[in-house]
């Protein structure tokens, strides 16, 4: 499986009107694959929406994309609310081979890890024995990799039920004797923004 992480950033106040749009080809276009998760920002670069896209792989990314411009109805009428927008290709590790759909919480912190070159693997076995006892606190909603568009990311995004939630979670996960996961001699870059779901997100 591979996932496509879609980012349109919005001209200011249609946040609104963008997801009315988008919802008009909404139902169709999930008959052909799914769009797992659609948020907007609140806390980070706002006026952006990010799309989270499931494929079986590559080709099945290529054979939809083409077959859905074949409908009248897609792409939705939302081109002129756009103002530019960015596309990254993502797979994920074994211990969190799908995202969380359903009700994880209410907003979604993604933490985005810039990694030197190489270190992929070395991160991976760090989270890998870590995760099991961070997620007692609060899921993991979704992890990725990127494998096209900005490369060496390191994804993660963690469900809460509101900002206070998140801030009693995060001082609960100090106390952990293995979190932060001992990933900090491979980080070039940390980035870290809260997302809200939109009305028809399948992670909600």
């Amino acid at each position: 499986m591979i996932y496509e992480i879609r980012t349109y950033t919005i001209k200011v106040g249609t946040v609104q009107e963008y997801y009315e749009k988008f919802h008009e080809a909404f139902d169709e276009r999930q008959k052909l694959s799914r769009m797992i998760g659609i948020f907007n920002t609140e806390i980070g670069d706002l006026n952006r929406v990010m799309h989270i896209w499931e494929y079986d792989n590559a080709g099945h990314r290529e054979e939809t994309r083409a077959k859905s411009l074949t409908f009248d109805w897609w792409p939705p009428p939302i081109g002129d609310l756009l103002v530019s927008q960015t596309t990254k290709i993502v797979t994920t590790p074994p211990f969190r081979p799908e995202p969380r759909l359903g009700n994880n919480g209410g907003v979604y912190e993604v933490r985005t890890y810039t990694l030197f070159p190489g270190t992929t693997k070395d991160v991976l076995a760090k989270w890998t024995d870590a995760i099991e006892a961070r997620e007692k606190l609060s899921p993991l909603a979704a992890l990725f990799m990127s494998e096209s568009g900005p490369l060496n990311e390191w994804i993660h995004i963690w469900a809460y039920d509101d900002l206070n939630h998140r801030a009693e979670i995060r001082k609960k996960s100090r106390e952990l004797p293995n979190w932060p996961p001992g990933s900090r001699p491979f980080l070039v870059s940390q980035n870290n923004e809260i997302w809200v779901p939109g009305p028809y997100s399948l992670m909600h």
